[in-house]
């Protein structure tokens, strides 16, 4: 057999896009691989939308300044569009002179050599340096043919200033000083003088003025007086040209003042001010209807902060402040010490009475084990206390007990666990509930021996007050059965002592007149202590 085939052409890949770089004519099917140039080159890379010819394409043109010496040059630039600018040839791109050669601030193209002295007759307005060329009239023996020239201030603060002028060739009598809050009226001047009033020459060249307003611009003037013998004005010079001047704000002074007290301690407190720079604060006290002043100092910054002592009880008082700003500095860096805020508004502020609740009637008792001491008092006449305070002592190890908060209405406390020997207690009442100052001193010390060899009160017997009450005078008799030390004393309701007797080696009969003529009515007590206890017995001064 035999067969007849026909074969197929054979199917050839590639770009078929006629306008794809990599166009393959010989290619029956397109598979996707056609690459065309971008927009303004040709396939080789070339551009071929350069408008202006320089071989940037229009699509990367860039207008502006080309010219690396230009003020204004563009490093992006590909087209000088024109907009160069360049600087002036005494000046730099940032208007700065390049050629002022005496570095007066003035570029050497502007500089005028001429007259710069107002007073010359050839004086020249627009003249920056000076060439010595100035002219002036003949020299006049009469001090009003000038007025006075070179008027400056200084000495400034919030209501001070120093006046200052040139001095002339020929003193006049004296001068005369105007000054007025600018803006104001011609009314408004204030006038002074400034020398002696009389016919002698006057040389000086500033005055001093006080109570100017603080933060205030002035305007101020002067002028030379010629006066004659009998008082009269001979002549006076024209007023001259006027100056201004502003004072310093005033210094405020300190904020938030406060005083909290406690007896006779009191705390000041008060702020530096928001406003103001202040390196210096003080704050003074005084009673009352006084003039006897106490002070306190603030910190570095200002602010106070101090407690004080020793103030009277029940007393009115009244503190106030006082700031020093900074201003007006010297060489040294220290500020003027006028330029305060002077001493500020009173503030009230009162101590408290003295406290009296003072226990009486103090007693020691011991368990049957002679292990505990038991102290005990009556409550203070005036009432019950805020707290006690209560200390008590081994005499022979010198070990202190201390309770510092025993409540008001306790009689007694015990303390357990002793051993024998001389123990030793004392008590006061608090009138406050913080701190110690505002109490009562501690009543005299109450001696007791526990253990063996304890001894009773029966060294001192029968004593006995009379009259009580009384309106004056107190006989005081007592025993002492055994030669010892004694203390006799009396004490007020707040511990105070008001007659106190040291006995040495004492026995026998102790009688005493006590005078308390000069003592104000209330209740006292009388106190008498040995080394193995003591007596406290109330009287009352009617």
């Amino acid at each position: 057999g035999s067969h007849t085939a026909e074969c197929a052409d054979e199917e050839v890949l590639g770009c078929t896009d006629e306008a794809a770089c990599n166009y393959n004519s010989e290619a029956t099917a397109d598979d996707g691989s056609c690459a065309f140039a971008d927009a303004g080159y040709d396939c080789s890379g070339n551009c071929i939308a350069d408008a202006d010819g320089d071989g940037v394409c229009d699509e990367f043109e860039v207008d502006g300044c080309t010219d690396i010496a230009a003020c204004n040059y563009s490093e992006l630039a590909t087209d000088d569009d024109g907009s160069c600018t360049f600087a002036d040839v005494v000046y730099d791109c940032d208007g700065n002179c390049v050629t002022d050669t005496d570095g007066d601030g003035v570029c050497d193209e502007f500089e005028v050599v001429g007259c710069t002295d107002a007073t010359a007759t050839n004086f020249n307005p627009f003249a920056t340096d000076d060439d010595g060329s100035c002219e002036y009239d003949a020299i006049s023996e009469d001090p009003c043919d000038y007025v006075p020239t070179g008027l400056y201030v200084d000495n400034i603060i919030h209501n001070r200033v120093t006046f200052n002028w040139a001095s002339p060739t020929v003193a006049p009598s004296h001068y005369m000083i105007r000054y007025r809050e600018v803006g104001t009226s011609n009314s408004n001047w204030t006038v002074m003088t400034a020398g002696t009033i009389n016919t002698n020459p006057f040389t000086g060249t500033s005055r001093t003025r006080w109570w100017m307003e603080a933060g205030t611009t002035y305007e101020w003037n002067i002028r030379a007086r010629v006066l004659e013998e009998d008082g009269s004005t001979n002549c006076q010079s024209a007023w001259s040209a006027p100056s201004q001047f502003t004072t310093l704000d005033a210094c405020p002074n300190l904020e938030n003042l406060s005083v909290s007290t406690e007896a006779i301690w009191a705390t000041f407190s008060a702020d530096a001010p928001t406003t103001g720079d202040v390196w210096q604060s003080r704050g003074k006290m005084r009673e009352l209807g006084t003039n006897s002043y106490r002070y306190v100092f603030g910190d570095s910054d200002g602010n106070i902060n101090v407690t004080k002592g020793n103030f009277d009880p029940s007393t009115d008082y009244e503190w106030h402040t006082k700031a020093w700003c900074t201003g007006n500095v010297d060489s040294d860096g220290n500020s003027d010490p006028m330029y305060s805020s002077g001493w500020g508004d009173s503030y009230p502020f009162s101590t408290q009475a003295p406290c009296d609740k003072m226990p009486y009637n103090l007693a020691t008792t011991a368990n049957n084990a002679q292990t505990s001491i038991t102290m005990s008092w009556n409550t203070p006449l005036s009432g019950e206390p805020d707290h006690y305070f209560l200390h008590l002592t081994n005499l022979a190890t010198g070990q202190v007990y201390a309770w510092n908060n025993i409540p008001g209405d306790a009689t007694s406390k015990t303390k357990y666990n002793l051993t024998a020997g001389v123990y030793s207690w004392k008590i006061r009442g608090a009138c406050g509930s913080n701190g110690t100052s505002w109490a009562t001193d501690f009543s005299q010390p109450i001696s007791y021996t526990l253990g063996g060899a304890k001894l009773e009160n029966s060294s001192v017997a029968n004593l006995d007050v009379y009259p009580n009450p009384s309106r004056d005078v107190f006989n005081v008799t007592f025993t002492s059965e055994e030669e010892q030390a004694m203390t006799v004393k009396v004490v007020n309701m707040i511990g105070e002592e008001i007659f106190t007797e040291e006995l040495t080696e004492f026995v026998g009969q102790y009688t005493k007149v006590i005078d308390m003529n000069n003592q104000p009515k209330g209740v006292y007590f009388l106190e008498i202590t040995t080394s193995t206890g003591g007596i406290n017995k109330k009287i009352v001064l009617q």
